[in-house]
């Protein structure tokens, strides 16, 4: 069987050669992921570019998602600073420090919602404060855990709603490097609601993207509206390492099952994030609570595991991508040969049409020991909601343009195919068997289920299931 779960990389210092592009993705990187909170424009343009390049070279469809900044709070310092506990430590409300012992952060307005009592937590949480006072254009802090405060560490507030733009200027200027360079997803920091999502297309068409929007869940606030989110954006990233300081460690395990199962229902692609081969930044191996933490979110029905700093800086990125790949396909063949179904168990299919025949499409296919279950689709929404049922067949997606097949790359299950021209009146399934042929995505002899809305190009909705043989030329034969 081949590999089902995607793997998102970061790109980096480290994978940034055509060499070095080209192993990971023969190694099985199918997105590239650009963070913006790190590189120069040139630097991402640049890396977007190689990699394009180093995907048609290897002969394989691979996405790119740019990962905006957002309103991370980052402490400024020139060097590092111990913090002793019952220390009063102050920051300034506006870029500029007032004295040397002051504090100044990359997004200072940030704090003017900070109330006395509120917890700040700096370093992922290492570093625990606990603000006493606002006035004058600072704000004053005890702090109650202590240690050393190393430049451009990260300030979280879990207990503080924020006010701040869910664009930054930050994310603005990031928005034209990102499509300068051409990108097939952008993924937006600190969702607060899912009021962000418009806020968040309209930014991106103000600088002529139109690609589909991920939202990452990092707060709290994000958390407790998850299903409205989930119904706002088209996928979403459950962002482990911020949403480990935000809400009680203890929680995550359950709120990354939660999170999960609310993106399959719906039919969106989910990522699970953060720390998940980190031992591998500096060791050929990962650690055994690591390897288990990917199956588990494999287990828990994720469609993609990523990489970030094992990827981007570590120094054995290659040997990271392979390590999850085997991780992967040792999960998803006991899960096949165990029948085990993957999810928490309360995905139910909704009212309507699409649900029944999706599963149905998935029943016959694995009945009949189809080798794929092709669909025709307009924006790949189809192709969403068959592996929403985790069939044991390939799906392979036939859709329009480049944009929505690298799209689709993210997505559990799917093989994109680009969808050939076809005249009114033409047989929109046929023709899918051909440009799944055609790509190597089906062999002659094959048996499979198609799967379309609208079988007839320029038709109306007749929803058909087809089960056809594959011809030595991909024609459509009888099963």
């Amino acid at each position: 069987m081949p590999r089902r779960t995607k793997i998102v990389a970061t790109l980096g210092p480290v994978t940034s050669t055509p060499t070095q592009l080209e192993a990971i993705l023969r190694a099985g990187v199918d997105v590239a992921r650009i963070n913006f909170s790190h590189g120069t424009a040139e630097e991402h343009i640049a890396n977007v570019a190689r990699f394009r390049t180093a995907a048609d070279r290897v002969g394989k469809v691979a996405g790119v998602m740019a990962d905006l900044p957002g309103p991370k709070l980052r402490v400024k310092l020139a060097a590092a600073r111990e913090l002793m506990i019952g220390d009063t430590v102050t920051f300034s409300l506006s870029h500029e420090a007032k004295y040397p012992e002051q504090l100044t952060l990359t997004e200072p307005e940030i704090l003017a919602d900070v109330k006395p009592g509120q917890r700040m937590l700096l370093d992922d949480g290492r570093l625990q404060l606990e603000a006493t006072s606002i006035g004058g254009g600072e704000l004053k802090a005890v702090v109650v855990v202590g240690g050393t405060l190393k430049p451009n560490k990260g300030l979280n507030l879990p207990d503080t709603p924020l006010s701040i733009e869910t664009i930054t200027p930050r994310d603005r200027v990031a928005l034209e490097i990102a499509a300068r360079a051409g990108v097939d997803w952008v993924a937006v920091s600190f969702v607060r609601g899912p009021e962000a999502a418009a806020e968040v297309r309209a930014a991106c068409a103000a600088v002529g993207i139109n690609v589909p929007v991920l939202a990452k869940m990092e707060r709290p606030e994000a958390v407790s509206r998850a299903k409205s989110i989930v119904a706002a954006f088209d996928a979403i990233m459950v962002a482990r390492g911020d949403l480990g300081v935000e809400i009680p460690l203890e929680r995550v395990p359950a709120v990354q099952k939660m999170l999960i199962a609310e993106a399959r229902a719906a039919g969106k692609p989910a990522i699970t994030a953060t720390d998940m081969l980190d031992s591998m930044r500096e060791n050929p191996r990962p650690t055994r609570a690591e390897a288990s933490d990917v199956a588990n979110a494999i287990y828990d029905g994720t469609d993609a595991v990523m990489l970030s700093g094992e990827t981007a800086v570590g120094a054995y990125p290659i040997e990271a991508v392979n390590c999850m790949h085997r991780i992967a396909v040792e999960t998803e063949t006991h899960l096949h040969r165990s029948g085990a179904v993957t999810g928490p168990g309360y995905f139910h299919p909704e009212a309507g049409i699409d649900d029944p025949i999706t599963l149905a499409a998935c029943n016959l296919a694995r009945e009949i020991g189809a080798a794929a279950i092709i669909t025709p689709t307009l924006s790949g929404r189809t192709a969403r909601l068959i592996v929403r049922h985790r069939p044991d067949a390939q799906v392979v997606a036939v859709a329009p343009t480049d944009a929505i097949v690298r799209g689709l790359a993210l997505v559990w299950g799917i093989a994109g195919v680009r969808m050939s021209p076809t005249p009114t009146g033409a047989d929109r399934l046929a023709a899918a068997v051909q440009d799944a042929f055609r790509a190597g995505a089906v062999a002659t002899g094959s048996l499979v289920v198609l799967l379309g809305g609208h079988p007839i190009e320029g038709g109306p909705h007749y929803p058909t299931v087809r089960v056809v043989r594959v011809g030595s030329g991909g024609e459509s034969g009888e099963p």
